[in-house]
Formats: C-alpha cells, structure tokens, sequence
C-alpha cells in the first residue's frame, strides 16, 4: 500500500474524534444549536479543543492541541477559552435535560475532589489544600460537583469551583499560635472586588436546589459524611428525597432512649448478631438523629469494597429501607469517584496553566464535554481490542485516524511495524458517518 494512496480529511485524527462528538452532540439538541449557531471560527476552536483534551496523553493546552490537530493556531484556541461563558452556562442544564429524558430515574451524587496545581499559585481559584489522596499539601483547586447515574451512564449535571475564605492575621497567643479572624469574604476578587465566602456544603446546597428545580425525579440521592450536616438531610428530606450517607463515628444518636456515639453503639453487638451480606457484616437499627429525627443506623462492619473502613456507620431517612438496600446504595456513590478519576487521568482536566478563572471554567467545562462526548459512546472493538471504559475509548482513538481514498471512508491503523486500513461502513464506528460531512466543513473554516 502507498502512502500517495491516502488521501487525509484534514487531519485524519482530529476528523475521527470531532465526529465522534458530533454524534454525542446529537443527544443535547439545545447545546448542539448553541454551538451552531457560533461564528464558524468559534465554533472550530471549541471542538478542536474538546478534539485535543480526548486526543492528548497529558497537558493539553492551546500549543500542544494545536501541534497535534493541525489546521489551527494556539492564539485562536486560547480566545476560544477567554469567550465569556462559551458553553458553561449552557452545558450544565443540556445534561440535566438528557437526565431528564431518560426513562429510569438514576439517582444523584455529591462530592468534591481536588484538582492538584502544584506550580500554579498565581492562578485565580488554586489554593494551599490538604490533599486526602496523598495525605500532604499541595497546591489545588477544588470542585464541589453533582453527578446523576443510572449505573451505566455517568452524567455531570452541575459543578462549582470552591475559593478559600479571607482571614484577617489578629497576632499570636499566649501559646504562641498564630490567631486569625474569619473575614467571610474570598481571597478570590473579581473587578477588584471582594466575593462572599460559601462553604463547599453551601456550594453543594445551592447546586442540588437548581438541579431539583428542573423537575428532575431521582430514586435517591447519596454522598460521605462531609455533607452530612443538619442543614443539607432537612432539605434533602424536604424535597422528598431519600439520602443515604455515612456517619462520623462520634456522632450521637439516640437508642432506646439513650444518646450514644455511633461507636459505642456498635460495640454492644457481637460481631454474630450481623448478617453476612454482599462481603460485609451488616445489623440496621431504628434510631434518633438529634437535630434531624428518626433514621435506620446500618451498623458495617470487614466490609471489603473499594471505600476503606473496618467498621462503617451508615445511615437513611428511608425508614422502609432494608439493611443490603442501604449498604448497596451508599456504596453506588463510589460511581462518582470512577468519573473523577477519568476526568482527572485521561481527559486533561488539570492540565490549564491559565491564570485567569474564566479561562479555567471554560476549560473546565470543555473537558466534561469531552468526557460526556465519550460517555455516551457505546463500546468498541477492534481487531482483538475492546474499549469499554473511557480510558480504553481514548487509547484506541490515538492509535487511529480518519482517511478519504477515492471518495471511500476508511480508518487507517498505524503502528510501528504495519498500517491497516478498515472500512468504515464494517467497523464499530460506522454510526458516526452521518456526522463526517459536518465534521469536514467545521475543520475546513
């Protein structure tokens, strides 16, 4: 075969993976027309740069997407980012419309992970935070997000970046430490100006309002004990939502008219007195939150799944729920921890170096379209390989590229000692050959 053969679309990598998001587009007509109905320059910085977030190893910015994709310069995907609210706006509510359509009701989870920045401590929104994952401080940006799921699809439907409160340095006391006073302002400022400071349980709050406020209909909604204050369960029961969450160990609750720790509750009941259900020991219990009222306490104990603990204190305001019901749907929160972990390790969502915040939302935003775009594609095989999981989908797309021989569709696999060409019609990706004429005139402006 010779290479004079082969004629590319463009560029035969970023041709397959746009029309890939194209097809994914297809799902959220409102986003898909808002993207549009952008002037065509602006149109093809956007997905190019979702194209180069998928089709990057690490550190996608403006210099290496453009490098890799051709056809288009760093400074024309860097003003695509300062675009005031490129898609932000709009992503959000798209997503919770496609929740919305889906015949069974999934359920919601919250959560908030830190974006490291180890070298970035001029960018607006990274702060000096305490890392869970390596038990050390680091510089960081963290993300209160809301993730809906039916346990196939993994769909992020509202987030929000989290700034560090102002605290005014007041001297040291007698025992020599420094002492502060809390500001309730934001060390981030915007025009100048101070913002009011929100706790990550208010950031949580205030998303879950304006998701419930769609109509969303979820069957539950779950999330660790950071979220479990007072405040967050009465409106969580409010909008008749049943919650399954975990409790601090010294938390105390009331049990047959005594008020105990949750620890010490446990340690009444042999370890005989449980059930050996679904690699755990678990015993459910009525008891009084105060502050709340009546829940069913799921006493957990050598339980062997993925979240660490020995000895677990779950809970749920669904009086009904039985004692494998509550531990299975806590445990479906883990769901949230598998997306921010494919957002963070294959779709580059640490990698902006831009100081300004409006720059990092957007790039925020972009990568999630990039990981929705993927979400929503089904598995594909090649050859003896099998794509399932995100990071599979991602890996066989850069050994991959997209070719036109005498007007005839073809994928071209290349590797270090032979090139195949397949044709697109037999191949698993077959379905997104409506969108190649589209993806053509968008790589063509």
């Amino acid at each position: 075969m010779k290479t004079t053969e082969i004629e590319l679309i463009s560029d035969g990598i970023a041709i397959l993976i746009l029309t890939i998001i194209l097809k994914s587009l297809q799902l959220f007509i409102g986003l898909d027309a808002q993207i549009e109905s952008l002037p065509g320059k602006a149109k093809k910085a956007i997905l190019m740069y979702v194209c180069g977030v998928i089709g990057l190893e690490k550190n996608a910015n403006s210099s290496k997407i453009s490098e890799l994709l051709g056809g288009i310069s760093h400074d024309k995907l860097t003003r695509a980012l300062k675009g005031e609210n490129v898609i932000t706006g709009s992503l959000g509510l798209s997503l919770l419309n496609f929740c919305l359509s889906q015949t069974t009701g999934g359920w919601l989870i919250i959560d908030d992970f830190l974006l490291a920045k180890r070298y970035s401590s001029k960018i607006e929104g990274v702060y000096n935070e305490y890392d869970h994952v390596t038990r050390q401080r680091v510089k960081g940006m963290r993300i209160v997000m809301i993730l809906w799921t039916n346990g196939t699809i993994r769909m992020p439907v509202a987030w929000s970046i989290w700034h560090k409160e102002d605290k005014r340095f007041l001297g040291y006391g007698a025992n020599g430490r420094p002492k502060y006073q809390k500001t309730g302002y934001c060390l981030l400022k915007v025009n100048g100006q101070a913002v009011s400071y929100r706790t990550k349980n208010q950031i949580a709050l205030s998303l879950l309002n304006d998701v419930m406020a769609t109509g969303l209909n979820p069957k539950y909604i779950t999330f660790d004990n950071w979220y479990a204050n007072q405040r967050n369960l009465k409106r969580v029961h409010w909008l008749y939502l049943s919650f399954y969450s975990r409790l601090k160990e010294n938390r105390k609750v009331i049990y047959q008219g005594e008020k105990i720790s949750a620890k010490d509750l446990a340690s009444r009941f042999p370890i005989s007195m449980f059930d050996h259900k679904h690699n755990a020991y678990i015993k459910a219990l009525p008891v009084y939150l105060p502050g709340f009222g009546e829940i069913k306490l799921l006493l957990v104990r050598k339980d062997r799944h993925q979240e660490p603990g020995r000895t677990k204190f779950l809970f749920t305001n669904n009086l009904n729920a039985s004692a494998p019901e509550i531990l299975l749907r806590y445990r479906s929160r883990w769901i949230i921890e598998t997306a921010f972990r494919d957002l963070k390790q294959n779709l580059n969502f640490a990698s902006c170096q831009a100081r300004g915040l409006l720059l990092q939302e957007n790039h925020l935003a972009l990568c999630l379209l990039a990981f929705v775009s993927l979400e929503l594609q089904p598995g594909w095989n090649w050859m003896d390989y099998q794509a399932r999981t995100i990071g599979e989908k991602k890996l066989l797309l850069s050994s991959l590229s997209f070719v036109n021989i005498r007007d005839q569709f073809f994928l071209l696999e290349s590797q270090k000692s032979h090139a195949r060409l397949i044709p697109l019609a037999s191949s698993d990706f077959a379905q997104v050959k409506d969108c190649v004429n589209r993806a053509f005139e968008i790589l063509k402006n």
